[in-house]
């Protein structure tokens, strides 16, 4: 019989282990374009259909293909290969299939037939890809767990987009008494510098702090539905940020 020192020791690592295994299993379990498009490349719309949208990788690696293009273009040479396209890419820490980048904005009508569409493109890459989240599977779930989808994710087209959407969150709350009705300044300003398109947007009022603080929780709680975090170095980037200011100067629009 085990002395009961070891017995209390073993207790934890047993339980490491089914952790690890129950991670591992449910990354076995995951569908093929998850594992594509992981961990936060996909909205589930409320038909069952799949939309595919980038990643952060997948963003890197199409602003990677286009300067590869351009400069390959200029200076009168070949394309690099696909073998040559992985080693390169892979210096920088990241790489996704063109075929797979491709696919974004791409909508499927149901989670199977996007994942035969993306292992029809890239089935050994899949495979590949779901061997590595095989080696840290925990690690792999957390990391998943903390993107979110937002129910109802358009991406805004232009800046009168955002500020658009902005302006029905800020009605809303309005009405729901969440915020005080005042008048609003809205500003909105695009930024894709990392090749994800993400939006800037504030909202300027004459309200005191503890106020501003009080409308930029609950319009940030308003805006989820529309909003999509993704992941960027392990850490959730939202694609909406919003921000509450002190109005100094004219207040053109109104609420």
């Amino acid at each position: 019989m085990l002395p009961s020192r070891l017995l209390l020791r073993s207790h934890p690592i047993r339980t490491q282990l089914a952790a690890r295994r129950a991670a591992a299993d449910a990354i076995r379990a995951q569908p093929a374009y998850r594992i594509a498009l992981w961990p936060d490349g996909w909205v589930l719309e409320p038909d069952g259909a799949v939309r595919v949208v980038d990643t952060h990788a997948m963003a890197e690696a199409r602003r990677w293909f286009e300067m590869a293009e351009r400069t390959t273009g200029t200076a009168v040479r070949r394309p690099l290969t696909a073998a040559e396209q992985r080693r390169a890419m892979r210096l920088l820490g990241v790489y996704v299939p063109p075929a797979v980048v491709a696919l974004s904005g791409r909508r499927f009508r149901s989670e199977e037939v996007a994942s035969v569409a993306l292992t029809l493109v890239a089935g050994d890459w899949i495979t590949e890809r779901r061997r590595q989240l095989l080696t840290q599977p925990e690690r792999a779930l957390a990391e998943q767990a903390r993107a979110w989808q937002g129910s109802r994710h358009q991406c805004p087209a232009s800046a009168d987009a955002a500020e658009a959407l902005l302006r029905q969150a800020l009605d809303a709350c309005i009405a729901e008494g969440l915020v005080p009705a005042a008048r609003y300044r809205l500003v909105s300003r695009c930024e894709d510098g990392f090749g994800l398109r993400r939006w800037r947007c504030a909202v300027e009022v004459n309200l005191d702090p503890y106020a501003r603080a009080r409308a930029r929780e609950a319009l940030t709680t308003a805006l989820i539905p529309w909003n999509r975090a993704v992941i960027r170095d392990g850490m959730p980037m939202p694609l909406i940020t919003l921000d509450v200011r002190a109005c100094h100067g004219p207040r053109a629009a109104t609420a």
